[in-house]
């Protein structure tokens, strides 16, 4: 399974982005199975209820939820990382950890989640 984060399914969504067509016809070619995270789900809510546009049928997509197991791994991943002395935001850890639990890989163009991957996240777009 691949994990669609928020910039990817916004460039997705929007028909006019030659970038999200071309990640969308690379996740076919994959096989199509992907998901998105509740954190992803929310931050895409939020987005659309602020531009006061219609939200386009994200309800349809599988959505990974944050689980106890997640919070756990997120936490041990944040204290791996400042041992090695890199700071990660809060999101990125939680999104990552969701993803890692399920051994699925993320689609991202966040440059941020770079740093996940020398604690064993796999990135669908590196």
């Amino acid at each position: 399974m691949i994990v669609l984060d928020t910039d990817v399914l916004i460039k997705i969504l929007n028909k006019k982005s030659m970038r999200g067509q071309d990640i969308y016809q690379k996740l076919e070619r994959d096989g199509g199975n992907f998901a998105i995270t509740s954190i992803t789900l929310y931050e895409i809510l939020h987005f659309f209820m602020k531009m006061n546009m219609k939200t386009p049928p994200i309800h349809l997509l599988h959505v990974c939820e944050f689980s106890k197991q997640d919070a756990q791994k997120a936490a041990e991943l944040e204290i791996e990382l400042e041992n090695r002395e890199i700071k990660v935001k809060a999101t990125v850890l939680i999104v990552s950890s969701i993803v890692m639990n399920r051994g699925a890989s993320l689609c991202s163009l966040n440059e941020d989640f770079g740093a996940l991957k020398t604690v064993g996240l796999k990135l669908f777009l590196a």
